[in-house]
């Protein structure tokens, strides 16, 4: 069995996100030359928004490394988080949730495009807006969103109860 070399796995990841595109060069000069690449989303992988407040609600804090293993732990897939905007952008499959996300959470599609920040950002730095909370591991291993739906339902129950303690 071999080992597939960091660099070489993540070169995997960025190539299979820029696919995303008609033009995927472009996401590799957007990453290079600001960090962050719009990617279309409907196509390769799709993405749900979720509120930063249900995320702590169902992590029971505000802590950046307790929320981002209790993503990591639960979705089992990539997560890129938007502190500015006090968003979590969770990757699935491209293909709508067959029911309610409520009120914290929105599924963006075809027709949508996302900043993805450049593999390398794993890390929040008030030099750029969003990082990759959970990164993505192997080109195409998205998060199952039955996973998600369970997190989403936890973290609306803990909102109900009262919030981040």
């Amino acid at each position: 069995m071999s080992i597939v070399p960091e660099a070489v796995r993540r070169e995997a990841v960025a190539a299979w996100l820029a696919g995303s595109l008609n033009r995927p060069r472009n996401a590799h000069q957007e990453w290079a030359a600001c960090g962050i690449a719009l990617l279309a989303l409907g196509r390769r992988f799709s993405a749900l928004r979720v509120a930063e407040e249900l995320v702590c609600a169902t992590a029971r804090g505000t802590d950046t490394t307790t929320v981002n293993n209790l993503l990591r732990d639960a979705l089992h897939g990539p997560v890129i988080h938007d502190p500015r905007g006090r968003r979590f952008y969770v990757l699935v499959p491209s293909s709508p949730p067959v029911q309610s996300l409520g009120p914290y959470a929105t599924y963006l599609g075809l027709g949508t495009y996302l900043g993805v920040p450049h593999i390398e950002w794993r890390r929040p730095d008030e030099r750029h807006g969003g990082y990759w909370a959970v990164p993505m591991e192997t080109p195409g291993a998205l998060c199952d969103p039955d996973r998600v739906l369970g997190l989403i339902e936890a973290g609306s129950a803990a909102l109900d109860e009262g919030g981040v303690s």
